[in-house]
């Protein structure tokens, strides 16, 4: 993110997560990759913009992976309130 300018709270924007996935398509044809497998971690604005990104920068998705990380339990409940 920081190659393409930005920085702060700006590397949090769909727009920066598009421009970046462009950049790293173009460094991937480069080097003779054209098949990608795209896993697809966290939750944002920047999700599909850099799906979108990686297409439009000539790459072509095999699969798209969500591994977003999930909590079954949750946190520990408060301790009950003596009178």
């Amino acid at each position: 993110m920081g190659v393409e300018g930005f920085k702060n709270t700006k590397k949090g924007t769909n727009i920066a997560a598009q421009a970046t996935a462009i950049t790293f398509s173009s460094r991937c044809l480069k080097k003779g990759y054209d098949q990608v497998r795209v896993v697809i971690k966290g939750l944002g604005p920047g999700r599909m913009a850099s799906i979108k990104g990686l297409e439009m920068g000539g790459l072509n998705i095999v699969s798209i992976t969500d591994s977003t990380p999930y909590v079954l339990g949750g946190p520990r409940a408060r301790k009950q309130r003596r009178v």
